[in-house]
């Protein structure tokens, strides 16, 4: 017969409470940010394995020209998404609130929304319910972004408005001031700027990003989290010039005949040739950037640290073939769930 003691009475219950404070397992979402919407089956096959519910697309920018808020890049529809709830995205440059009055912000709200109601029935038949907007604010448009997004609850007042927060916002939120919206998603990356960014990785250099993080349990508002998994190269010309092409990593530049490695990730160019459509000239300078693995774990892991034990949602940025292939489903799994 089993016999109970004192030492089993005081583990079980210890036990039960280790598996009642374990947080249930939450699916990732992807952002969509090609100006051409199709899904391949590769990208099918991470949505359907990941069990992706949301995905946030894209749908245009808005841009000055000619002094007045502009919409470009479009998206193309080719296909109608029946799996996934689509989130629409509007990404904003700064630079467009430093131009606008109230009467101009409100004009713009409208167009937004005339927009959004044009291009959600296209790709998909759900009820529309969040409305996301990306925007780089700061201090001195603040104000007029904040009355823009008060403006748009206004119109949609039935939908979830969610905004992204760059890693300074979550620092100096005093000075930045927070979005008026009813959930945020910290993008983890971009921490430094990739034309003067010198050796370090200006995608995410993690003992950076951490610095910023460090109050994120007393950000007053629901926040998920972006992480990077996209890469680029840095180009260089003789003159000192830099430019960036995206989806460029390593394995691209291992033709030695057209490149001359020069360090870690940099690379020397040998002959004339085109990179992209992008005509590269002798003695150009090449530096690719990606996030390994390794490194959104530990990204992830920090972030959970400092998230405490409050639920979030992981979205990468973004879902491309070219992307997905450097990463396995059980890794996006793991990294989504640290």
């Amino acid at each position: 017969m089993y016999r109970t003691t004192v030492k089993h009475l005081y583990i079980f219950p210890v036990f039960l409470l280790l598996i009642s404070c374990r947080q249930p397992p939450t699916e990732p979402s992807f952002y969509f940010w090609e100006t051409y919407y199709k899904i391949d089956s590769t990208e099918k096959q991470y949505l359907q394995q990941l069990h992706v519910k949301k995905l946030y697309v894209r749908f245009f920018d808005i841009t000055i020209q000619n002094r007045r808020p502009t919409p470009t890049g479009i998206i193309r529809i080719s296909e109608k998404n029946e799996t996934q709830e689509i989130i629409p995205v509007v990404f904003i440059t700064n630079e467009t609130f430093k131009a606008l009055d109230k009467d101009d912000i409100h004009q713009l709200a409208v167009h937004i929304q005339n927009e959004i109601n044009y291009l959600y029935p296209i790709i998909s038949d759900l009820p529309l319910q969040e409305v996301q907007f990306d925007c780089d604010w700061t201090t001195s448009t603040s104000q007029q972004y904040f009355y823009f997004l008060q403006t748009i609850q206004k119109l949609l007042p039935e939908k979830e408005i969610s905004a992204t927060i760059r890693l300074h916002q979550i620092k100096y939120r005093k000075q930045t001031g927070i979005p008026p919206v009813d959930k945020g998603v910290l993008m983890y990356y971009a921490t430094d700027n990739p034309l003067t960014a010198g050796d370090n990785n200006s995608i995410l250099e993690n003992k950076e990003a951490a610095k910023y993080i460090k109050g994120l349990a007393r950000y007053p508002m629901k926040l998920d989290v972006a992480l990077p998994i996209y890469s680029w190269a840095i180009i260089e010309n003789e003159l000192g010039k830099k430019r960036l092409l995206n989806g460029i990593r390593e394995e691209i530049l291992s033709d030695t005949l057209l490149y001359r490695k020069t360090g870690k990730n940099t690379y020397i160019v040998r002959k004339e040739h085109y990179l992209q459509q992008v005509l590269l000239y002798p003695d150009f300078r090449i530096k690719t950037e990606s996030i390994c693995t390794e490194d959104l774990i530990s990204a992830a892991k920090e972030i959970r640290k400092q998230h405490k034990d409050t639920p979030y949602s992981t979205i990468y940025f973004q879902l491309n073939e070219t992307n997905l292939k450097h990463y396995s489903i059980q890794n996006l799994n793991i990294i989504s769930n640290p």
